[in-house]
Order: structure tokens, then sequence, then C-alpha cells
């Protein structure tokens, strides 16, 4: 939001996934939350199997495994927040990332989203991933903030 040549944000959405980068994101929406006493959303999105030959036990524990990977990075990434007093909320959902973090920021309305650029090899600082450069081409009513 823009008011009287200053942006301010009352709603920030970080994405996060466990990696190294996407705790650096985290990082640096919490510090953003703090200088604005904006609400955080952090954001887990569980990824579809794409194992079609194994079986419905399998593909079941499997489906379990990952949510609980989800719980335990939700946890870590909400103690983080409230251990720098902002007020954090929780927000896991089944999908791919981009389309899904673009979707859940509208329906909450927030001004900024925050993710993790991601890098592969030697030239990894002049590509973006591809949930960034989702979120970048599909969000464009969203202030859009890539850490690397």
């Amino acid at each position: 939001m823009v008011g009287a040549g200053k942006m301010v944000f009352s709603k920030v959405i970080v994405g996060v996934d466990g990696s190294d980068v996407s705790e650096r994101a985290l990082k640096v929406a919490i510090e953003i939350c703090k200088k604005f006493n904006a609400t955080l959303y952090i954001m887990y999105v569980i990824e579809p199997l794409l194992v079609p030959s194994i079986d419905k036990a399998r593909r079941q524990a499997l489906i379990e495994a990952l949510r609980e990977h989800a719980d335990r990075i939700m946890y870590k990434a909400l103690t983080k927040a409230q251990s720098e007093n902002v007020e954090a909320k929780p927000v896991v959902v089944e999908g791919k990332p981009g389309p899904e973090i673009c979707k859940k920021a509208s329906e909450l309305g927030v001004d900024l989203v925050v993710v993790g650029s991601r890098g592969l090899g030697t030239i990894s600082r002049f590509i973006v991933g591809s949930t960034s450069s989702y979120l970048f081409n599909h969000c464009t009513d969203k202030t859009i903030l890539i850490v690397r």
C-alpha cells in the first residue's frame, strides 16, 4: 500500500520450504513486519506427488511424510516470527507453489509477497527460480520481493 509518498505494508506473505534461501526470505519478511507492525502469513505448499506407479498405502505414507515435513518447517518458521514479536499465521495448502502463493496472496489481501530465489550453477545469481518467476509474472497487482 502506498500513502503520502511512502510504501506501507500491513499484510505480508512469505513462502517457505525449508531451504536456506527460504530461511533468508523469512528473515527479511520478519524484519519488514517488525518495521511496519504488519501481520505475517507464513505459507508452505505441499506439491502434488508425481509417482503414479506406487500403491495406495505407499502413496498415503508419502503424503503423510510430506505433511509432517510441512508441519516441522511451519513450526520452526512460526517460532522464529513469534520470538521477534511478529503476529504470524500459518498457511499450508497442496498444489503448485507459484499459483497457490499468488492465489492466497489475493485471497488474504496482502501488500507484499516475499519468496526466495533459486539458482543452479555458476550463473545462479542471474537466474530466478520457477516459483519466483511465476509470481513476478502473474501476481501483477502485488509487490514481489525476491530474496537471494
